[in-house]
């Protein structure tokens, strides 16, 4: 039997084998199957595996929060009205998600005490497949309570500064550290964009498998590819999808909904591509998948077509890689205020300063 798990030297870590239809399924399809099949190495291995990718998620929630809490107090909002705005977003959330009233860190050893009753060999196969569905369960309703209380959050920093200010946190608070530090394994100056497109379809199948994406919401999403692209899909993804939707495993409405009382955003801004409708969720997807890496690089590295208020059908989103980089249309740039650079502009970090200026000799 082929490994489950490789090492990938790029990103000098284990990632799970197998190509894009086998990455499309979530994480615990596969453990499920393993445990069925009493393959106990492969189901302990996918476990482990299964922890990273959830945990993933939980640290960068842990310093989402820090980080939009600390733009909240530093533009102006004192401790003690934090404490009491942040409090009344739990508090409409929990009838929906048990863990709003608990410490994440508790919510988080559940799931971490679950796993390891599904590892534990002792047990009986229909014990252990039990103990992996609790920790999803656990993990879900953590995952979503935390998405759903940064909405919370995030429609605060609108209400209080307005809509333009989300572009501000996610930049200067939230995300550009990370885009910084992150992203740079995608610049075309640093790496081969064969590597880097690879490394962005897969990052994003991973990501999805933590984020609980998909109708099921156990991280199994769709794809579909031809010679020039690959695009992965979700309905809903786990985060702003599903929040934009509301949730039926939790009979929840969408955040919209007047008892929630967070709506999308009523404008269009560059950083919503340049649509209205778009959840304050999915606005870091425009500024981190394109408005940045176009500044940065040149070109966006994932296409993203977010859903929009009012939904029509499924709340599905899509994000899509490019072969070459060359043949990103126009209308992709465009949608951010963006201009796409001519066929002999440099691509890439160390080409910026020349791509600025022909992109500026190009408007005067």
């Amino acid at each position: 039997m082929p490994p489950v798990l490789i090492h990938n030297e790029t990103l000098g870590r284990l990632i799970r084998a197998g190509g894009w239809a086998e990455l499309a399924e979530g994480t615990p399809r596969l453990i499920e199957r393993a445990l069925a099949g009493r393959d106990h190495v492969t189901a302990a291995a996918l476990i482990d595996f299964f922890e990273v990718e959830m945990k993933v998620v939980y640290d960068i929630y842990e310093q989402w929060f820090r980080d939009t809490r600390r733009y909240l107090i530093d533009t102006g909002m004192s401790a003690a009205e934090l404490e009491a705005a942040h409090a009344e977003i739990r508090r409409r959330l929990a009838p929906f998600h048990a863990s709003v009233a608990l410490a994440r860190q508790e919510v988080w050893g559940r799931v971490g005490a679950a796993l390891a009753r599904a590892r534990d060999g002792d047990l009986a196969a229909d014990e252990r497949s039990s103990a992996l569905r609790e920790a999803v369960g656990i993990w879900r309703d953590l995952h979503d309570g935390e998405v759903d209380q940064l909405s919370g959050l995030f429609h605060l920093v609108m209400a209080r500064n307005g809509e333009a200010a989300l572009r501000e946190m996610y930049e200067g608070w939230v995300i550009g550290d990370w885009f910084a530090k992150r992203y740079q394994r995608f610049d075309v100056s640093k790496i081969a964009w064969e590597t880097a497109s690879w490394l962005l379809v897969y990052l994003g199948f991973e990501g999805h498998h933590g984020h609980l994406s998909g109708t099921d919401r156990e991280g199994t999403i769709d794809f579909v590819e031809d010679a020039e692209k690959v695009t992965i899909s979700f309905a809903p993804c786990g985060s702003g999808g599903r929040s934009m939707a509301g949730e039926q495993l939790d009979a929840m409405p969408a955040l919209s909904a007047p008892e929630l009382g967070w709506p999308e955003l009523q404008q269009a801004h560059d950083f919503t591509w340049n649509e209205p409708g778009i959840c304050a969720y999915c606005a870091h997807c425009c500024l981190l998948h394109e408005t940045l890496p176009i500044a940065a690089f040149g070109y966006p590295v994932r296409v993203t077509t977010p859903p929009t208020a009012p939904l029509t059908g499924e709340s599905r989103c899509s994000w899509t890689v490019y072969r070459n980089l060359r043949d990103i249309p126009d209308a992709a740039y465009a949608r951010v205020g963006a201009v796409k650079p001519p066929a002999h502009a440099p691509l890439g970090s160390n080409g910026r300063a020349e791509r600025d200026a022909i992109l500026q000799a190009g408007n005067d």
